[in-house]
């Protein structure tokens, strides 16, 4: 009896346990077929979110591509457009550059004229004898390279008329210009004075403002003058701008030029080259002696023949200012005096 209570009570925990086991692994079926829908239901989600992202993308893609078609689009139109203004710019330039050539052409001086020192200072007399009412006298003071644009205001250079600024623009001496300029146009010229100008300036006034330049023409500038042509030459020294205190004339023979062609001109050239190069030996010989008797020089005038000249440069030391003058002084007709005259003369242009 006692012996099969204990195996039923054995059995009934078997079964009891068994039932439990069963039971659990029931549940265990209904928790992972919950994970797995819950699961499902995840991924179905992020599907669906992904879908929504991926129509998002290509509706920003097909935006994106509108646009860039669009910006192509508009790209082109605007180079044409670009091209158009461009094709235009360059007509209405040529069409100016036409009409500008063509007025130029059409527009001289009134006037040309050399004044020599003494004359000058009759003309500046005269000038100084011009008054006005009102302030519509313009004197203005240009160095060389400089234009009256850079020099006055915008407002005062719409004063002046495009006339007198095209004709100004032409000149371009190597020691600047003094112009003289009435708003009224009764006065209009400029004068290229022998000394460069060393500052800009201008003045609007009852009168002309000559007294600079009456105190640059008055000054006793160290010169040195050479006028070089082959075969005569000329080297002179002035302390004062009055009179040569050193002066040589420089002769050598130089054959004249050979028009016949061939052998004979060849050769003939040749010889006057070898007697230009002694004539230029002798000029830079005299040249050395006056330069190391008169360190100090202000200026050195050139004038002649331009191969000469630049022969010449080569010789002169580099801190000397130099002055070319027109070529048209010639040794043979006139004396030192005469040639002190001319290097000294100014130019006077009626605008």
């Amino acid at each position: 009896m006692g012996g099969r209570k204990i195996n039923d009570k054995k059995a009934k925990k078997e079964a009891s346990e068994v039932t439990k086991k069963g039971l659990g692994t029931f549940i265990g079926k209904i928790s992972g077929k919950e994970q797995l829908e819950n699961e499902v239901e995840r991924l179905n989600a992020q599907v669906v979110k992904l879908e929504l992202d991926l129509r998002n993308a290509k509706n920003q893609l097909d935006k994106r591509e509108t646009l860039a078609r669009q910006a192509v689009a508009d790209r082109q139109e605007a180079e044409a457009l670009l091209n158009q203004e461009r094709i235009r710019t360059q007509t209405l330039s040529h069409e100016l550059e036409a009409i500008r050539t063509e007025s130029e052409g059409k527009l001289k001086f009134r006037g040309i004229e050399t004044l020599s020192p003494q004359a000058v200072q009759a003309y500046l007399f005269r000038l100084k004898s011009f008054q006005a009412h009102a302030d519509d006298l313009l004197t203005a003071y240009l160095p060389p390279n400089t234009r009256l644009s850079s020099v006055l205001s915008e407002k005062l250079l719409e004063r002046v008329a495009e006339k007198t600024l095209t004709l100004l623009d032409r000149l371009d001496p190597e020691t600047g210009l003094v112009l003289f300029y009435d708003l009224h146009r009764m006065v209009c010229e400029a004068i290229a004075p022998p000394t460069p100008i060393t500052s800009p300036a201008w003045e609007l006034g009852h009168s002309f403002e000559v007294s600079l330049l009456e105190e640059s023409l008055s000054k006793d500038y160290r010169m040195l003058v050479l006028i070089l042509h082959a075969g005569e030459s000329f080297i002179g020294f002035t302390a004062d701008g009055q009179v040569f205190d050193t002066e040589e004339l420089i002769r050598s023979s130089v054959k004249e030029k050979h028009s016949k062609g061939g052998f004979s001109q060849r050769r003939f050239e040749r010889l006057r080259e070898e007697d230009i190069a002694h004539h230029m030996d002798k000029v830079v010989e005299a040249l050395d002696k006056v330069l190391e008797e008169n360190k100090f020089i202000d200026y050195v005038f050139l004038s002649g023949d331009f191969q000469l000249i630049g022969e010449v440069r080569k010789r002169l030391p580099f801190n000397l200012e130099i002055i070319e003058k027109p070529s048209d002084i010639r040794i043979e007709k006139t004396g030192s005096e005469e040639i002190l005259r001319a290097v000294l003369s100014s130019r006077r242009y009626l605008l």
